[in-house]
């Protein structure tokens, strides 16, 4: 068991009556050993689960070594994610493969951790689940790595954008999920709750720079 609401899409695969919102800026960093190309599917299907409830992000990639990790975003709109291999080990003894920390009970940081570390002992330990890894192409095993990688980082942007360390009964701000439930294709345990969309919206639009007011003029031509 690893920590970390549903509607029926319209055609399109939006939740009904779900506004389309701007987009988040979000910094990716990460360490000189994740294969970029996990990285790639990994954003992919963060993007994936958020696109259906009407949300998007661009995603700015740069190396761990280029970036001072020490120094916040500028930009109140926009979010640093961090792909390392740090771990933690939570007291329940799940396996939390990512996290966001609370500077209080509503405010969270602008920076999400997902661990790189913790998602390869998962993955080795899941064999009866992703099946034999051995012999695993290389493109199955970082498929099935980024799957999991990508639904823990849409559940922690998730804490972010809700402003809230609260889980939810199911859906993508369910508190654990299982090893099935993250390697599967299925996304149908990842889905987000229209009630939720509107509080992100809310959320979103705080976050957005203020923006005087003007007063149109007309010149007249000839």
């Amino acid at each position: 068991m690893v920590p970390f609401g549903a509607s029926r899409a319209t055609a399109a695969g939006l939740l009904p009556a779900t506004p389309m919102l701007p987009p988040m800026i979000v910094t990716v960093v990460a360490a000189s050993d994740v294969p970029p190309s996990l990285v790639s599917l990994m954003l992919a299907e963060t993007d994936a689960i958020w696109r259906r409830a009407g949300f998007t992000f661009i995603w700015q990639r740069v190396p761990l070594d280029a970036w001072p990790l020490d120094t916040p975003p500028s930009r109140p709109a926009s979010l640093r994610v961090i792909i390392g291999r740090n771990q933690r080990t939570a007291a329940d003894g799940t396996l939390p493969l990512g996290w966001i920390v609370f500077d209080d009970v509503a405010t969270p940081e602008q920076e999400v951790y997902v661990s790189y570390a913790s998602a390869v002992r998962l993955f080795e330990s899941a064999t009866g689940v992703v099946g034999p890894i051995n012999a695993m192409p290389r493109l199955q095993r970082e498929t099935l790595m980024a799957r999991a990688m990508g639904r823990v980082l849409a559940h922690e942007i998730g804490h972010y954008l809700l402003a809230s360390k609260v889980h939810a009964v199911g859906g993508l701000m369910k508190a654990v999920q299982t090893a099935t439930e993250l390697f599967s294709p299925d996304r149908t345990h990842f889905l987000v709750q229209p009630s939720q969309m509107t509080t992100v919206a809310a959320r979103v639009a705080s976050l957005q720079p203020l923006v005087p007011e003007v007063t149109p003029r007309f010149r007249g031509g000839v």
